[in-house]
């Protein structure tokens, strides 16, 4: 009898020992969706759809080192110098590939803010440079097992992130 009981008390020594280390490698998937990192931005193509809103195919370079998802939806807000200047959305889903960096075309509409005047997009355009340029950014992500979460990136210069290499496609 005693046997039997510390044969079940190894047992469960043993169940919670598995289970604690499914947990803590479950921590460290979660670890590396926060280590998801958006590593450069560039525009493939772009139409406009009237005076303040245009359709446009964005290349974004993800690194991307936990698991494949899809992004279902991605919003976001660019700034001019502390201030909004434009929304924009996405018009479909990406699905983004697991530990890689890749950079992926992600068709989207984007509408300038209110305050901002034509003469002021104008001269933007003619400086040719996006210095002052910030994003802020939610994303909407689904991993294949069907569990969602939503990501935000808050502050990404533009200018950096078009600097830098596109890498791979």
């Amino acid at each position: 009898m005693c046997r039997m009981k510390s044969y079940g008390k190894t047992l469960v020594c043993l169940a919670a020992a598995a289970l604690l280390a499914c947990l803590f490698s479950g921590c460290s998937s979660l670890r590396k969706v926060k280590d998801i990192k958006v590593t450069s931005c560039g525009l493939e193509s772009y139409s406009m759809q009237g005076l303040r809103s245009l359709s446009a195919v964005l290349a974004l370079g993800i690194d991307n080192p936990a698991m494949s998802f899809t992004v279902t939806s991605l919003d976001g807000v660019i700034k001019y110098n502390g201030e909004d200047f434009a929304t924009y959305t996405t018009t479909g889903q990406v699905e983004v590939d697991g530990r890689c960096v890749k950079v992926y075309d992600v068709p989207c509409t984007a509408t300038l803010s209110d305050g901002v005047r034509m003469a002021t997009l104008l001269s933007i355009i003619r400086k040719g440079s996006m210095e002052g340029f910030t994003t802020d950014l939610s994303a909407k992500v689904r991993l294949r097992n069907g569990m969602g979460k939503t990501l935000r990136f808050k502050g990404l210069d533009i200018q950096e992130m078009m600097n830098k290499d596109s890498g791979p496609k």
